[in-house]
């Protein structure tokens, strides 16, 4: 059931895991993926999209801040750019990020919007400066509740396609599709 063109290997769960780590497409495509093309169940591929992003989102926070130091000590023009932008965001932002920073946070992670996502919000967290422990909290709470989404609006296309595929057929059948 797996297509070589999405995935060049044979196991759906690694495919999945694979997709949720690719930056800005994460849950939003690889839980489509998993469930309608790698013949996983709707549950299995929230899991392992949730796991994956999450799991990349804690690296990404972790290697940062030493990548963000080695380019600050051997590219001058790069330590310029960077205090330049850190200073200007946290300036214009911090008062709003110190109010509903941790909220804000959550539904920027849990949105499926493009730009925003597990990379974005470990981006904004290491920007302002939240702790590590309590940076992948939020942003994995962000991300469970973007897998929810995701998978609604998933199930709610994939019924919906079936349906109109399908001649129309039973609006009874449809409702009930959702559910099964």
């Amino acid at each position: 059931m797996i297509d070589s063109s999405f995935c060049p290997f044979d196991s759906g769960y690694f495919c999945t895991f694979l997709w949720s780590a690719i930056p800005f497409l994460e849950l939003r495509v690889s839980i489509p993926l998993g469930y309608l093309q790698f013949g996983l169940s709707i549950y299995e591929a929230i899991l392992i999209s949730s796991l994956g992003c999450i799991l990349t989102a804690s690296i990404v926070l972790k290697l940062l801040p030493i990548f963000v130091h080695f380019f600050e000590n051997h590219l001058p023009i790069f330590d310029r750019i960077m205090k330049k932008i850190f200073e200007k965001t946290r300036h214009e932002h911090s008062h709003k990020m110190a109010v509903v920073g941790e909220i804000f946070l959550i539904l920027f992670v849990a949105i499926p919007m493009p730009g925003s996502g597990s990379w974005s919000g470990v981006l904004i967290a290491y920007l302002f400066g939240i702790p590590y422990k309590k940076a992948i909290a939020i942003v994995g709470l962000g991300v469970l509740f973007s897998a929810l989404l995701v998978s609604i609006l998933t199930i709610f296309g994939h019924q919906i396609w079936k349906f109109f595929n399908n001649g129309g057929g039973n609006f009874s059948e449809f409702v009930l599709g959702f559910f099964a």
